[in-house]
């Protein structure tokens, strides 16, 4: 598990500083000049001969360049449950004894439980024939070596997509045709330790959208924190469901190349604060709504710090940047790519169901707070005696915002 996390905890190496306008200009101008070469090599005899002898000669190259068999015999594969189960019992047992092996010879290690793989009852003419297939391959990168632990792992939490398809911005405006896409991928500190990272989301915003753009349709828990509730100028506790609207007093920064772009929302705002508090202050740059991707410098594979919500902190890695492609979504912009399903905490009374409340001062618990589901509170009963005034019932986030 700390190998997995420290592995993706680890960015780069960076890359250079590209400055994303340059870069826009650049390519296209690049790319206009390509296009003008390839309808030269097209219509130009003397430069390329893409003739052939005879129709024969044309059907017999297509033949031997061609991969159809391949593809047919995959998705045969693919498309029959009996066969891919099969070829996906293999695949399991071979990396199943490989984690065994490497189990075995690491120092200290503790032992795995063996993984029992079931196999299939009975077999048809279909599967048989497709077992002697398999064993009958003489390929010796079939079987994976034993060497291949060190670059295998276990499936994580961060590998799911919530999405079954791609997210977009309400009411945006059609895409410019001439702007870059960049690719932007977030990371959150993990729960059980700070020095470890995990990927939360991934985003593709345009060159000439704003910092303030991306920000908006990030997914954050904290966002769902729901709001305090006060009685004379008392607090009494929290509205439930209340989140997913920032309050104005909200801020947030983001620190880009030594450079904090700030919310804006009050004349010292998030980047002012930022900078008056660390001792090796960043430039106060412009506000984030008024900030286009395309005014900034930036490095490839390097974490940007952004926080909000007080002391709520992401990582925004860009992972790529390239022009805008004709088979490109031509509208709402930014889009969501991906979003990791968040981790939710368990009854503590039951150990059965996710947590909806979270308790604090009720003796009765035994800790403070403690969570429980919505059942489980139902048949505490509401608390009574000379305390019960001070237990405070808060609602968990119901990850309903942004999702």
């Amino acid at each position: 598990m700390l190998t997995a996390a420290a592995h993706e905890s680890l960015f780069g190496p960076p890359s250079e500083l590209i400055h994303i306008g340059t870069f826009v200009r650049s390519a296209l101008q690049l790319h206009s000049t390509t296009l003008h070469d390839a309808f030269a090599l097209e219509i130009d005899d003397s430069l390329i001969d893409l003739n052939f002898d005879s129709d024969e000669q044309r059907s017999t190259i297509e033949a031997e360049c061609s991969v159809a068999d391949i593809a047919s015999s995959l998705t045969g594969i693919l498309n029959d449950p009996r066969l891919y189960a099969h070829a996906r019992l293999i695949h399991d047992t071979s990396v199943n004894d490989i984690h065994e092996g490497a189990d075995r010879n690491a120092p200290n290690k503790r032992k795995r439980k063996r993984e029992v793989i079931p196999s299939p009852s009975e077999d048809v003419a279909e599967l048989s024939a497709f077992k002697e297939k398999l064993e009958g391959l003489r390929l010796e990168s079939w079987p994976l070596p034993q060497d291949a632990a060190v670059y295998l792992r276990g499936p994580k939490n961060s590998d799911v997509n919530t999405l079954v398809e791609i997210k977009k911005t309400a009411d945006s405006a059609e895409a410019p045709a001439q702007s870059a896409l960049i690719t932007v991928t977030v990371h959150n500190r993990v729960a059980w330790s700070h020095n470890f990272v995990s990927r939360c989301s991934q985003h593709a915003v345009l060159s000439t959208q704003t910092l303030g753009d991306l920000f908006e349709i990030i997914p954050c828990p904290s966002n769902e924190t729901p709001r305090e509730m006060t009685e004379n100028d008392k607090f009494v506790g929290y509205e439930a469901n209340s989140g997913g609207i920032l309050p104005p007093s909200a801020g947030y920064v983001l620190v880009i190349e030594g450079v904090a772009y700030g919310d804006g929302l009050n004349e010292v705002d998030y980047a002012d604060k930022l900078i008056a508090y660390m001792r090796s202050p960043p430039k106060k740059g412009t506000k984030m709504h008024e900030t286009t991707f395309s005014s900034l410098s930036v490095r490839l594979n390097e974490p940007y710090w952004l926080l909000h919500q007080g002391n709520c902190e992401h990582f925004l890695i860009i992972d790529q940047i390239r022009l805008l492609h004709p088979e490109d979504p031509q509208a709402g912009y930014p889009l969501t790519l991906q979003i990791t399903p968040p981790l939710l905490d368990t009854c503590r009374a039951c150990s059965k169901v996710p947590a909806v409340y979270s308790i604090i001062g009720d003796v009765r618990l035994g800790e403070s707070p403690c969570i429980l589901c919505a059942p489980c509170w139902k048949a505490m009963g509401t608390p009574k005696g000379k305390d019960a005034d001070e237990v405070m019932v808060i609602p968990l986030p119901l990850h309903e915002f942004g999702w």
